[in-house]
């Protein structure tokens, strides 16, 4: 599909053979892809039924039926991380797909790694905005701008997930990637530790969830209180599951 978006985004270099003219070749071409994107379709609901995931099957077809029904939208492009015009619906079939193991690409690794360079460079990216923050919304207010630069479908969202006793708040949800980041202002170790145990009691309410499947706690600790080697060790000591990351950052 991706291959026919970009031979459909330069339609000019169609030309025409002994039997078709550049018109014939073009509708021949949207036809394919239209074509596949049925068949991809079909095959999505088909592989989300065996992981028996009625709720992440029915967010797709929401997200997905539109391009289906409209032959405007379904050749439709959207802007990548990289920043390369692509299909915004083989976008939309990764965001979905991603979420497992079984479809993860380079892509999506190279995009993580964007990510994590993001988080750990927060200090960095403060103090070049001026900003000394003082809590956590200032902190991630000026991250959110590099996130969003680096990949247009970064959500900031304002409710939680919410659970029964406490709740994990995301501050920054990339799903593209099936990322979910929540930032933290820890001026002292004793706070940390403290904000680190809250954390750890609402890790088992987001083990499923259907598009979120990676989480990262930044802890944006002032000089003076903790070193990342002693982060480190806390952070190992709590055995948060693999898909949980916790970064360090020192204040300025």
């Amino acid at each position: 599909m991706d291959s026919i978006f970009g031979e459909l985004k330069n339609r000019d270099e169609a030309r025409a053979d002994a039997d078709f003219t550049p018109k014939e070749i073009l509708e021949t071409k949207k036809q394919r892809f239209e074509y596949l994107a049925n068949r991809v379709y079909n095959l999505c609901i088909a592989y989300f039924e065996v992981k028996d995931l009625p709720n992440y099957i029915s967010k797709f077809d929401e997200k997905i039926r539109p391009f289906i029904s409209d032959k405007m939208l379904l050749i439709s492009s959207s802007p990548s991380f990289l920043g390369e015009d692509s299909s915004a619906l083989t976008q939309m079939f990764g965001q979905f797909l991603n979420a497992f193991p079984e479809f993860g690409s380079i892509d999506e690794k190279t995009g993580i790694d964007f990510l994590e360079n993001i988080l750990e460079s927060t200090a960095v990216v403060l103090k070049e905005m001026n900003v000394s923050p003082t809590s956590e919304v200032q902190v991630y207010s000026s991250v959110k701008i590099l996130c969003k630069a680096t990949f247009p479908d970064a959500i900031f969202p304002t409710e939680s997930f919410q659970k029964t006793a406490k709740c994990y708040k995301p501050d920054i949800l990339i799903p593209i990637l099936g990322c979910a980041v929540e930032y933290k202002y820890a001026p002292t170790e004793e706070r940390l530790v403290t904000t680190i145990d809250e954390i750890l009691i609402d890790v088992k309410g987001y083990d499923r969830h259907d598009i979120y499947k990676q989480f990262y706690a930044v802890f944006y600790v002032m000089p003076g209180h903790m070193t990342d080697s002693r982060f480190k060790q806390i952070w190992a000591e709590k055995r948060f599951p693999e898909n949980w990351k916790g970064i360090f950052v020192l204040g300025n």
